[in-house]
């Protein structure tokens, strides 16, 4: 099904989320999607204040703000929180669409000046039990490292679980900056380089007023160009949040459809970031290169290796070589140069890019990436027109095994390692019988991609196919003469000097260039040469 919501966002701020440049700040009408049981819902900001007011004597607020200031007044901060917490149905409400959709987009950094756990429940959810959200409510925890894994939840206002840190009053709102001036500097750093995009939010939402009032106290002129996400949002709402320096991204649906148009919007930008992310990621290495070259539905030979930094060694040198013999290019996150801003981007599109997925899930890091690489299987099921991806969970003990990955059979490992350890024989058996199941596809695949008009891909396909093929002609006529890693043109000249040379073998070394042209350098390659390549692939492979 085609996007329909995709045209209604500027180039820009595409690609800035391609780029892992999207500071999210979430407000109170992405809480609206939340799942209660009828007659319940969520309270817009109006809606707090008017709960309030209605428990008010002989007062009349002049705003939202004011009556709950009153609140406070008359029955006290403790009593105020008990009652903020059940008008937001905090112990009752779920995440809806929104939400899941909303967190399946790879984010560092959330902002939110919601009370609720909403998005805390979700990215548990989301990543099989795993602990990867890590919500910041005091300035204390800005200053501890709780490292790359997971997303840092940063609740500007505090929530109902830390009552002297809630700005929910005037007071509160009024010493806020006063009070918290390390959490104003913060926010005011990440967007130096990061575009605020709101979600929920009215200019009547005084959370929203004093965090654009601050950014621009902070930035002035120089700070970047904001946007909020609305549903059918009127001309004049529209004119009055540009006329304070913010685009609106105005979604066409039904307002009382806000969840569900959010959830189909979301889903959307997850997909095109998704496709477009490959560029964002340059390897070390030429042959991890071409297969993030491909296009994203094309069979990828990635295999993925997902390892504690002090076992990576053992494994470049024992399971790499395996990997490789079966036809996969093995690769890690090391081995590849984040051009865009965000880690949890890059980690998404390596596995979203893989066709295998070795985690050694024996700490809290890669068993935070074995949660990301379920749920991503997960979905992948859900998508007849998506390849699977293929796990295999290496442990130390079937206890670190965390949610729906006891479902997959994992692979014990002890914990001393050894260059004769049984277990890097069952990695390999595992992997020859993804690739024995991949082969016939992989054979097809160049073709297909001629078909598409893939030119380029299909070029790179069938060079890569061609020399899978050779490897494995060489390795079983003259295992000696191969060493790791060798290229095509090195292959070539053993099978020379083996008498396994192609006929066309100087044709060869010009497809081996026009591959290396459109890898290194860009080429655009025509139908005619794709062809070419293609058919003489075909007839070498069918000789050989």
């Amino acid at each position: 099904m085609a996007p329909k919501h995709l045209v209604h966002f500027p180039k820009p701020l595409l690609e800035d989320l391609v780029s892992g440049r999207w500071l999210p700040v979430i407000g109170a009408g992405m809480s609206l999607n939340a799942k209660l049981a009828p007659p319940a819902k969520m309270p817009l900001w109006p809606e707090l204040g008017k709960a309030f007011a209605d428990e008010l004597l002989d007062y009349s607020p002049t705003s939202v703000l004011d009556g709950i200031s009153a609140y406070e007044h008359e029955f006290g901060r403790a009593r105020l929180i008990e009652r903020l917490a059940e008008l937001l149905h905090i112990n009752r409400a779920q995440p809806g669409p929104a939400h899941k959709e909303f967190c399946s987009l790879p984010f560092d950094i959330v902002c939110t000046t919601n009370f609720d756990f909403l998005l805390e429940r979700q990215y548990d959810l989301d990543r099989q039990d795993n602990r990867t959200v890590h919500p910041v409510v005091d300035e204390d925890q800005l200053s501890i490292n709780i490292g790359a894994s997971g997303t840092l939840l940063f609740k500007l206002h505090g929530d109902v679980r830390h009552p002297t840190r809630l700005v929910v009053t005037e007071a509160d709102y009024d010493g806020f900056l006063t009070n918290y001036p390390l959490i104003a500097t913060y926010l005011a750093n990440q967007l130096i380089t990061k575009t605020a995009v709101f979600i929920g939010y009215s200019l009547d939402d005084p959370d929203f007023r004093q965090i654009w009032h601050l950014v621009a106290s902070r930035l002035g002129k120089t700070r970047r160009m904001a946007y909020a996400i609305m549903v059918n949002a009127r001309p004049g709402d529209i004119a009055r949040f540009e006329r304070r320096g913010v685009k609106v991204v105005n979604l066409p649906g039904p307002r009382e459809k806000y969840g569900e148009v959010l959830a189909e919007a979301f889903a959307e930008l997850r997909e095109y970031r998704r496709d477009h992310a490959g560029p964002t990621l340059k390897p070390t290495e030429e042959k991890p290169l071409e297969q993030f070259l491909l296009p994203r539905d094309a069979m990828s030979r990635l295999c993925l290796f997902s390892t504690p930094l002090e076992v990576l060694p053992f494994y470049r040198e024992n399971v790499f070589p395996l990997a490789e013999a079966v036809g996969f290019v093995p690769v890690t996150a090391a081995d590849v140069i984040n051009l865009g801003e965000s880690v949890s981007a890059k980690i998404d599109t390596l596995i979203d890019r893989a066709s295998v997925m070795v985690v050694d899930a024996t700490s809290s890091f890669t068993q935070f990436e074995l949660g990301l690489a379920v749920s991503r299987s997960q979905e992948g099921a859900a998508r007849p027109n998506r390849r699977p991806l293929r796990i295999i969970p290496v442990v130390t003990d079937f206890a670190q095994l965390q949610g729906a990955a006891r479902n997959i059979v994992a692979i014990r490992r002890p914990y001393e390692l050894s260059d004769d350890n049984q277990f890097v024989w069952q990695i390999a058996e595992a992997l020859e019988a993804i690739a024995s199941e991949m082969g016939l596809a992989q054979l097809d695949e160049p073709r297909r991609l001629l078909d598409a008009k893939e030119y380029r891909a299909a070029v790179i396909a069938a060079m890569t196919l061609l020399e899978l093929a050779l490897s494995k002609r060489l390795n079983e006529a003259a295992p000696e003469a191969l060493r790791r890693p060798m290229s095509i043109r090195q292959l070539l000249e053993v099978a020379a000097k083996e008498g396994m040379a192609p006929e066309n073998y100087k044709e060869v070394l010009g497809w081996t260039k026009l591959r290396n042209d459109a890898v290194h350098g860009g080429k655009r390659v025509s139908r005619q040469e794709a062809l070419a390549v293609v058919e003489g692939v075909e007839q070498i492979i069918n000789s050989i």
